[in-house]
Order: structure tokens, then sequence, then C-alpha cells
């Protein structure tokens, strides 16, 4: 199968303002920093996460470049209706493995923008024995839709926990 077309991204992302609706969420992992942050920056183990109960990425839909500047897209496909949804975004700073910041969009399935962008931020820190990992992305211009991904975040984060027990 094709690898899906990667969007045109510019050079310099859309930075978000600082001003809006921020989504912040901080989450205790049985699991050492550097394993939490290869979770979110390795293709390899994306696939086995990203997205809420109900939803798979597949491998052939999704595309990383792991570096600043680099681009990553994805595809959350409901397994039991087939809807697809698309994103992609930019990485803005990877400083292993303690940070990493990316944009985020929502995307048609050829790549034309169909949100504003976003900020996420994932910060880790040793915590317990693991790690801890605080979360934030915005601005969203509506609660309602910060709340949407928040209930994302939260049972993708949920999988994520489940992902690192099963390989500790």
């Amino acid at each position: 199968m094709n690898s899906p077309k990667q969007p045109e991204y510019p050079e310099q992302p859309e930075r978000p303002a600082r001003r809006g609706v921020y989504l912040q969420m901080v989450r205790d992992l049985r699991a050492q920093p550097d394993a939490v942050y290869g979770a979110w920056t390795d293709l390899t183990h994306v696939t086995d996460w990203w997205g809420p109960e109900g939803f798979i990425v597949p491998a052939d839909r999704v595309h990383m470049e792991n570096r600043e500047g680099g681009t990553y897209r994805a595809c959350m496909v409901n397994t039991i209706t087939g809807d697809e949804l698309w994103w992609g975004g930019i990485f803005e700073r990877l400083d292993p493995p303690e940070h990493l910041s990316m944009t985020q969009r929502w995307e048609q399935p050829d790549g034309t923008p169909a949100s504003s962008t976003t900020l996420m931020t994932v910060d880790l820190e040793p915590h317990d024995g693991g790690s801890q990992m605080s979360f934030a992305q915005g601005p969203f211009p509506s609660a309602k839709e910060r709340d949407s991904h928040e209930t994302g975040w939260n049972s993708s984060f949920s999988r994520l926990a489940a992902f690192l027990a099963r390989r500790s």
C-alpha cells in the first residue's frame, strides 16, 4: 500500500498565541522517562497507543521525521465505522528524554488543514520509580473543543500506560 501523501508545512510553523483555552494534564507512568519519550517519538511505538479506545493508527498511515523541524502525520481509524481522522504537525523541540513539543492540526486526507494549529508539549521527569508526564495543548477555540481533546487524550494515555507496562 502506498504511504500517505505528505502535506506541505511552512518552514516556520504557525505559532499559536499564548492566550486562549488550554488543556493541561499530568500522568504518573510506570516507566522511566526515556521509555515514555520513545513511545512518543518512535514510529514503531506510536501505532500501539495513539488514539483513544476504539481507534487504531495503522502503520501504513503514519509518517514521522523524528528531528526538530521534522513533520509527522497520522490517521486514526474508527474500528467500528472505518471513519478516518487525519492529523499532523511539526516537531518544534526535541530534548530527550525530558521534553518534546510539536504542533498539531486536524487535516483532510489530502493534507488540507481542517482546524487551527495547537501546540502540544510533553515534559517528563523521574517520579516514584517511573515518570511524571506533564502534557499541555492549546490554544483551543473553545472549552468544548478542549474538553473533547481531554477525553481523547485520557483514553490515549491509558493506552500509553498499558503499552509501557507490557514493555517492562
